[in-house]
Order: structure tokens, then C-alpha cells, then sequence
């Protein structure tokens, strides 16, 4: 079984989960609720767009991550990759089966976040300016970027963590803080801050899964 096979294997696994259901259909709710509750308190209209990535990039991020880091925990407790392992197939292919596959249903969270954002600015607003797209653009590849690495944070734990708590603790305390590294060059205002982010975080991405895979390999099953 290929990675391909494998991918799509785990697709069908994790797009058909609860948590999925929430991020596709969830986060757009929670954001236009969170962007006129904004907008009653306090008089001013932050786009939709904007408030739409920034919903992504954190809850997404941890549902994501926990789901990673549980569903491994799980299946080696369920001793499930014995039965794979019998079989001529690489061990990085079930850890990248997994990451890319729960990353790819995040980004179509995101993107129908985004477009319900964009929806959302030009029914209450009726203008859709350029400066707007911008910004919707640079924030959608920020707050993917933050996705990565939190997905690729749940791999590292799930195969490090002993146990379903252990891994939640570390993914709730360490993998959001580690998450908010692609922030870096936006908070010290680099120029050309979104493409440093999304080098930045395509490096910690690899470096973790690239982790992950390691620790996955030496492990006995």
C-alpha cells in the first residue's frame, strides 16, 4: 500500500469525523457570530475576512492537532500498526498519510471560511476592495501556515505521547505555543513578513513531521 492509497484511506477516515463536520460548517457560525457580537460592542467593523482566518488559525489549528495526536495515540494503543507493519509499506507513509490528510480538510475549512468572510463584507457593506483582498489573501496564507504546524505538532505527539491525556496536555500547552512561530515575522514587522512566514513555517513543519517520522521508525511494534 502506497502513500497515495494510504492518503486517500485516512481522507475518508477523517473528513467523515465529527470534528470535521464542526470546522466545514462551525467556523463560519462561530465567526459571523463573533464578528457582529465585535461589532455591537464595540462600533467598529473589523472585516469578516480577517476575523474568519483568525477563528481558523487558533480553534482549527487545536482541533486538528488533538484529533493527530489522539488518532495515533490511539491506534498504537490498539496496536493497529502491527498489522500494518506486516505488510510491504514504509513507515513515513502512514505518518504522512495522516498530517496531509487532516491538513488538506483544514484548508478546506479554511477556505470556506474565507469565502463566507468575503460573502458576508460584501452583502453588509457592498464594497470589496482591493486593500480588503489583500489582506484576506496575506491572512489566509498566514493562518495557514499556523495550521501546518500545529497539524505536524499533533504528529510529533501523538507518536511520543504514552497516553490520550498526556498527548491533549502537550497539544493544549506546547503545540499552540508552537504554533504561533510563523507569527515571527510579522510581530518584529519584516518586510515581505508573509513570505518569511510561509518559509518559516514550511521549515518548523518539516523539521517536526521529519521528528515524528524518526521517532516512528526506531519505535517496536
Amino acid at each position: 500500500m502506497k502513500l497515495p492509497l494510504l492518503f486517500v484511506d485516512e481522507l475518508r477516515g477523517f473528513y467523515k469525523s465529527k470534528v470535521m463536520l464542526f470546522l466545514w460548517i462551525g467556523l463560519p457560525v462561530i465567526a459571523i457570530l463573533f464578528r457582529f457580537v465585535q461589532s455591537s460592542t464595540t462600533g467598529q467593523d473589523i472585516p469578516f475576512t480577517v476575523i474568519s482566518t483568525l477563528v481558523v488559525s487558533s480553534l482549527a489549528g487545536t482541533l486538528a492537532s488533538v484529533m493527530l495526536a489522539v488518532s495515533i495515540i490511539n491506534e498504537k494503543n490498539k496496536n493497529v500498526y502491527e498489522l500494518f507493519l506486516i505488510r510491504p509499506l514504509k513507515r513515513r507513509d502512514l505518518m504522512l498519510a495522516k498530517f496531509l490528510s487532516v491538513y488538506l480538510c483544514v484548508v478546506v475549512a479554511s477556505m470556506i471560511s474565507v469565502f463566507v468572510g468575503v460573502t458576508t463584507d460584501y452583502l453588509t457593506t457592498g464594497i470589496l476592495s482591493a486593500t480588503i483582498l489583500d489582506s484576506t489573501v496575506r491572512s489566509l496564507a498566514t493562518s495557514l501556515s499556523m495550521l501546518a504546524v500545529a497539524c505536524s505538532a499533533g504528529v510529533l505527539i501523538g507518536v511520543a505521547s504514552p497516553s490520550v491525556m498526556v498527548g491533549a496536555i502537550l497539544v493544549i500547552y506546547g503545540g499552540n505555543q508552537i504554533s504561533v512561530i510563523p507569527l515571527v515575522p510579522t510581530l518584529l514587522n519584516l518586510p515581505e513578513a508573509t513570505l518569511f512566514t510561509v518559509g518559516l513555517a514550511a521549515a518548523v513543519t518539516a523539521v517536526l513531521v521529519g521528528t515524528a517520522i524518526g521517532l516512528f521508525e526506531r519505535k517496536q511494534f
